[in-house]
C-alpha cells in the first residue's frame, strides 16, 4: 500500500533534525580544535554569516541543488524506463 503523508513528514523531521545535529556537531568541533590562521569550510560560513553571505555560497548552493535534482531525475527516468520493457 501507499505509505501514509504523516508517516513521511515524520522521516523528514526527523531528517532535518539529524542534518541540523550533524552539521551544528561539525562547527563546534572545527571551532574548538582549529588553529586560529586555519580557516575551514564550516568556519568560513559561520564568518559569512556574521558578515553577510557573498554569492559564492549561493552559486555553490545553486549548484549542489541542481545536480541533486539531475541525479534524482535520472534515477527516476531509468526506472520508468525498465517497469516500461518489463
Amino acid at each position: 500500500g501507499r505509505p501514509h503523508i504523516a508517516s513521511l513528514l515524520g522521516a523528514c523531521a526527523a531528517a532535518a533534525l539529524l542534518a541540523f545535529s550533524l552539521s551544528f556537531d561539525d562547527f563546534i568541533i572545527t571551532n574548538f580544535n582549529a588553529s586560529p590562521s586555519s580557516i575551514t569550510f564550516p568556519m568560513y560560513v559561520w564568518g559569512s554569516a556574521t558578515r553577510g553571505t557573498p554569492v559564492q555560497i549561493n552559486v555553490v548552493g545553486t549548484l549542489m541543488f541542481l545536480i541533486a535534482i539531475l541525479a534524482v531525475g535520472i534515477s527516476q527516468f531509468v526506472s520508468w524506463r525498465r517497469s516500461r520493457r518489463a
